[in-house]
């Protein structure tokens, strides 16, 4: 297998166990993280119906879901998209990133 795809799934890995990592800390925290942050997300995408990433994370903290740090947001999202409940519609510059790319836009499945 090429060294660079080896490199790719090394890293995808890491990613996805220091996310869980953050999301299990903020459930020990607030053990109704998840449930709150999902509610806001798909409450505010059904007026919505679409919006950046770090939208919805604003959204779901001013409704309650505050977790230690924000990338604890990135499982919520994930387990969102894998229920088939949003889905991601497009990319946007970050305004958090100081406009760097790899933005999300979600928006919510019908």
């Amino acid at each position: 297998m090429h060294q660079a795809f080896l490199n790719f799934e090394a890293a995808r890995e890491l990613g996805e166990q220091a996310a869980a990592a953050c999301l299990a800390k903020a459930r020990r925290a607030d053990p109704e993280f998840s449930e709150k942050a999902s509610a806001a997300i798909l409450a505010h995408l059904r007026v919505v119906h679409q919006a950046s990433g770090e939208v919805l994370v604003d959204v779901a903290i001013a409704m309650g879901a505050r977790p230690h740090d924000s990338r604890a947001f990135g499982g919520v999202f994930q387990g969102l998209a894998r229920k088939g409940l949003i889905r991601t519609v497009g990319f946007c510059l970050r305004e958090k990133g100081h406009g760097t790319s790899g933005g999300r836009v979600w928006g919510i499945c019908q």
